[in-house]
């Protein structure tokens, strides 16, 4: 699915989705092809599905938006230093 039509199917909703397919470019994060998990009429569901989710699966390249927005504008966020592991 693409962003366009996860918006046609979940209007004005929260949506927490993976990013099935995705690339870099120009410090953003552009996706591809999305895989819809849940979606949700209020913002914290969504944040707090979305870190269950995380928590269950760090690897897994997950996002929480709203389908009012027309792009998704993921800026990448470049880690400095040591990480705590």
């Amino acid at each position: 699915m693409i962003w366009e039509d996860v918006r046609k199917a979940y209007p004005n909703s929260w949506v927490v989705f993976e990013a099935i397919q995705a690339h870099s470019k120009n410090n953003y994060r552009i996706v591809d092809e999305i895989a819809v998990i849940d979606s949700f009429n209020d913002s914290m569901q969504a944040l707090r599905r979305h870190s269950e989710l995380h928590k269950l699966k760090p690897s897994r390249e997950l996002y929480f938006f709203h389908t009012s927005r027309e792009k998704l504008d993921i800026h990448e966020k470049k880690w400095a230093g040591l990480r705590k592991i």
